[in-house]
């Protein structure tokens, strides 16, 4: 079968990413039937324990099933980046379409605004901000989810900028098609491309500080199961026992590389899309 001149096939890279993905997030979600321990459940007396038939992944400190405590812990790994991730969307999109759309005066405060807070070192921010709502996972990811923000309403106004000077753009407005509309049917699904692969960009940053988090003790707090907890309980044993900091440290690293493998896919692909032998003139119908 012959591909069309705009079509490419898919690396086998990029498969290999999402089957990884996609069985992490089905071992996450089926934990409470597919753990062979209860994650919580202490055997001081099996602790510190290497890889056996009985704990495919050793015991930690306290003789709790390492495996267990990673497929738990996937949970809250999972479900923190998605609340980050929505709240940098959900917060940043309406700030930098605001601020695109409406530029002299109103993009000119709210850009102001996020300049004062990209200025911040993200992490220590979202330390701050996680220390004035309280620690746990939510807050947590709320606070990164703010952080991360107004690098995502300036990419959004950057794109929405461009977009609004364009001739459908015109003809729309022009029409009297009323604002609202014009932004969602017309100006967003064009501005959003660069948004849409820098949140893969931001997915696998939310993974890290997230570990980071609670390695600090900011994220879900002991001994619910993380893996950035599981983390620094593994480094005050390591010298004792030195390859209990690989599984969850393994782990985290396999999957922020698979994120941002998808995400240079997705890149790539809007790439092509976007070159002049491939680029699809937009029909606009206008009522």
């Amino acid at each position: 079968m012959s591909r069309g001149p705009g079509s490419r096939a898919v690396p086998a890279g990029v498969w290999l990413s999402a089957a990884v993905l996609v069985l992490l997030l089905a071992a996450a979600l089926l934990a409470p039937w597919l753990a062979p321990h209860d994650p919580l459940s202490q055997d001081l007396a099996h602790k510190l324990q290497g890889p056996s038939a009985g704990h495919l992944l050793g015991t930690d400190r306290f003789g709790r099933d390492v495996l267990s405590r990673l497929m738990w812990g996937g949970r809250n790994a999972f479900g923190g980046v998605a609340i980050c991730v929505a709240v940098a969307v959900l917060l940043g999109v309406p700030w930098g379409t605001a601020a695109g759309f409406w530029p002299r005066y109103v993009g000119t405060v709210l850009m102001r605004i996020s300049d004062i807070m990209i200025a911040f070192p993200l992490l220590v921010l979202a330390i701050a901000i996680t220390g004035s709502l309280g620690v746990g996972l939510v807050t947590s990811m709320v606070a990164v989810g703010l952080v991360l923000a107004p690098g995502t309403a300036q990419l959004t106004r950057a794109g929405v900028l461009a977009v609004r000077e364009q001739d459908f753009v015109a003809s729309a407005r022009l029409s009297g098609v009323w604002t609202p509309i014009l932004l969602v049917r017309h100006v967003l699904p064009t501005a959003l491309r660069p948004v849409v692969i820098q949140m893969t960009i931001y997915t696998g940053l939310t993974f890290v500080i997230q570990g980071a988090l609670a390695f600090l003790g900011l994220g879900p707090q002991r001994p619910t199961p993380s893996w950035g907890s599981d983390l620094n309980d593994a480094y005050s044993q390591i010298l004792s026992a030195p390859l209990l900091i690989l599984p969850p440290g393994l782990l985290l690293g396999v999957v922020v590389l698979c994120v941002y493998r998808l995400g240079d896919s997705l890149r790539d692909r809007m790439s092509s899309e976007l070159t002049p032998g491939n680029r699809k003139e937009s029909n606009v119908v206008v009522a």
